[in-house]
């Protein structure tokens, strides 16, 4: 277990204080009682961005907030995770496709892929190709899903359409990364908690009061940011560490020519050097 407190210096302390009282100072600014509150209100607030930039300053002013979730969930609870950005780029793929439906097509491809990953390996095609023969073939997925909506007439099936291709390939590269190092059950973890935090931090900016706050007092993101330092300095516990899954080792064979005299230039050792050197290599 990590340690849960580490001491700051001087000048650290006062860097991480002005995280937190900059944008405490920005927001009482702006109470209507003050003076300073129009021009505050009017130059530091996205409120009155047009209507077609809202939705995307929102996934950029949520994703801090979602990265001290990720944050937490990774140092303070000692949750293993698929990296600290998948979490991120596939909770900004929720918020257009849908949870539930970005979620399964999300599992569903990423089984076809590491599954297609293994056989392109096989074949031993360079690196390249066998990035492009994947994205052509999450590029099929979506329009056989695109196919299934018209044939189905099932909404959410079109909706999986706008999900990320890099996404997919990221997610699915961490994943089948994971299955070769670490194997099947620790992948299956790791993605499992990396989609639990997408869900968490796609409700968390579905809820209308935040989105406001954010919208509002976009001077909030450096107190995300002071959080976490604060959760890196102060809150590395790794609580629940203990129920991530046994890392499975891989086993690594070195072919090293050995520098010792063999049996043929053995006779070129007097008896004595020859009994050394035979109990120093039972010794190795």
């Amino acid at each position: 277990m990590a340690t849960s407190k580490q001491d700051l210096s001087t000048g650290q302390t006062l860097l991480l204080s002005l995280f937190f009282l900059v944008p405490g100072l920005l927001i009482l600014g702006k109470w209507s009682a003050l003076p300073t509150s129009g021009f505050l209100s009017h130059s530091l607030s996205l409120a009155q961005i047009p209507v077609h930039m809202a939705d995307r300053v929102q996934y950029v002013l949520l994703l801090p907030m979602g990265a001290v979730l990720v944050v937490f969930f990774r140092l303070t609870l000692g949750i293993r995770l698929l990296g600290p950005f998948r979490s991120l780029l596939i909770a900004v793929a929720f918020q257009i496709t849908g949870i539930l439906s970005g979620l399964v097509f999300l599992v569903v491809v990423v089984a076809i892929i590491v599954a297609l990953r293994r056989l392109l390996k096989t074949l031993r095609l360079a690196y390249f190709a066998r990035v492009s023969i994947i994205l052509g073939a999450i590029s099929s997925i979506m329009i056989l899903a695109l196919l299934l909506c018209e044939w189905l007439g099932v909404e959410s099936l079109g909706s999986v359409a706008y999900f990320p291709i890099v996404v997919i390939c990221l997610t699915a590269e961490g994943f089948a990364r994971t299955l070769t190092k670490e194997g099947l059950f620790s992948a299956m973890w790791r993605g499992g908690m990396t989609a639990l935090v997408a869900v968490l931090v796609t409700l968390l900016s579905s809820i209308k009061p935040v989105e406001r706050l954010v919208v509002n007092y976009p001077e909030l993101l450096l107190a995300q940011v002071g959080g976490i330092i604060v959760i890196a300095k102060c809150l590395d516990l790794r609580l629940l560490e203990r129920l991530n899954p046994p890392v499975k080792k891989r086993r690594r064979t070195r072919n090293t020519k050995s520098t010792s005299p063999t049996k043929g230039n053995a006779s070129l050792l007097s008896p004595g050097e020859a009994t050394n050197e035979a109990n120093n290599q039972e010794a190795g």
